[in-house]
């Protein structure tokens, strides 16, 4: 720049395809705007990150693809995306890009943000040590800093080369610790079961039918139960409609994390929401189906004996997953029955979780990470 013309506002990038992603995204923005109100952030994003202060051009909403099958037929709108946001890093516009997860689309991005010139901060890895490890090589070459929220995957990154920190998971800011681990209800005990079916609309398709099933089966043996049906961000409650018979005991509900603190149990589709549940200490029944196809090939190339991230960060069976065909209403009511009825396993569960909490601490890291970030995007 010339001598005594005003210096550039930074413009970074951010995209984020999931619910999940949006809110520790969000978090990032609200950090790095707080150490330089002048950034501008461009995204592809949701409510959170708009909130935060982002300028969300594209809604995560309009690309909520999942599986292999789904993925394809969106694949023409995934590729208009992906040129807008390709033309915009080679504009010279962007200063610094954060992909958030969402490895599919956001390596490709990365791609043309290296050739662009654009450093790239990969915030929230992949699952890659779970199904993918072949897609290191590739985020070794169009990645200057891995930016992590669990903690064995700093060991995974530096055995591969590739620049990592962690930066703590923001869930823990999120979600209160109750004062010590939850106590079983009593048979004659009034107590909420919370049910979280997904966040997506083909994961409430598939899921739905066996937690309600389920429910009906849990009411018949403990009569005091209510149940709390959690609704996700891009989730309409046309698409959550209650049974009529069981309207007098499931309610809808969009409050979240709040909901946490009364339930005794909760029955889940795999996902972010199982951690959230471990960090607050609530004893879960995990569940997941998908399409047949999708199924076969996740199988093939699954590399960990776990789906629910509880367990992996545990390293053991913690909570109870139930996948595919035995994702089914009878299977789903034993094993919370199990849970709900037996008072010793049921805070040996509560316990467990709660301890993953102290290993996703990093006191001041996303901070730590927001100044990463400015000084990559060469305002530090």
């Amino acid at each position: 720049a010339q001598e005594g013309s005003p210096r550039r506002m930074k413009t970074i990038l951010i995209t984020c395809g999931e619910t999940s992603g949006d809110h520790h995204a969000a978090s990032l923005i609200s950090a790095i705007r707080a150490r330089a109100p002048g950034t501008r952030i461009i995204a592809m994003g949701g409510e959170a990150m708009a909130a935060a202060g982002a300028e969300v051009r594209f809604s995560i909403e309009d690309y909520a693809f999942m599986g292999f099958s789904e993925i394809v037929t969106g694949l023409p709108k995934i590729r208009r995306l992906e040129k807008y946001l390709g033309d915009l890093l080679s504009s010279g516009e962007i200063d610094l890009y954060i992909p958030v997860d969402y490895p599919g689309m956001n390596l490709r991005i990365a791609a043309r943000a290296k050739s662009s010139g654009v450093p790239v901060l990969y915030f929230i890895s992949p699952q890659v040590w779970a199904w993918a490890g072949w897609r290191t090589r590739k985020m070794k070459k169009v990645i200057d800093l891995m930016a992590v929220i669990l903690p064995f995957e700093v060991d995974y990154y530096n055995k591969k080369g590739i620049p990592v920190i962690f930066a703590g998971h923001p869930m823990l800011d999120e979600i209160e610790a109750p004062d010590g681990p939850k106590k079983a209800p009593g048979r004659d005990e009034e107590f909420e079961i919370l049910l979280f079916p997904g966040s997506r609309k083909q994961e409430v398709g598939n899921h739905l039918g066996p937690i309600f099933g389920a429910a009906r089966k849990l009411r018949e043996r403990w009569p005091l139960c209510r149940f709390r049906l959690g609704a996700a961000p891009l989730i309409d409650d046309g698409l959550l409609a209650v049974p009529p018979d069981m309207k007098e005991y499931v309610t809808i509900t969009r409050s979240g994390t709040e909901e946490f603190t009364r339930a005794k149990l909760v029955i889940a589709s795999s996902g972010t929401v199982t951690l959230q549940t471990a960090m607050s200490g609530t004893p879960m029944v995990v569940i997941y189906r998908t399409s047949g196809l999708t199924y076969v090939l996740a199988r093939s190339m699954v590399r960990i004996p776990w789906i629910a991230m509880p367990n992996v960060l545990a390293g053991d069976m913690v909570v109870p997953e139930l996948i595919q065909q035995n994702a089914v209403p009878r299977l789903i009511m034993e094993e919370a029955d199990g849970i709900l009825g037996d008072g010793s396993r049921y805070g040996k569960i509560s316990s467990r979780l709660l301890s993953l909490r102290d290993s996703l601490r990093m006191e001041g890291g996303m901070e730590d990470l927001a100044e990463r970030a400015l000084f990559m995007a060469g305002e530090r």
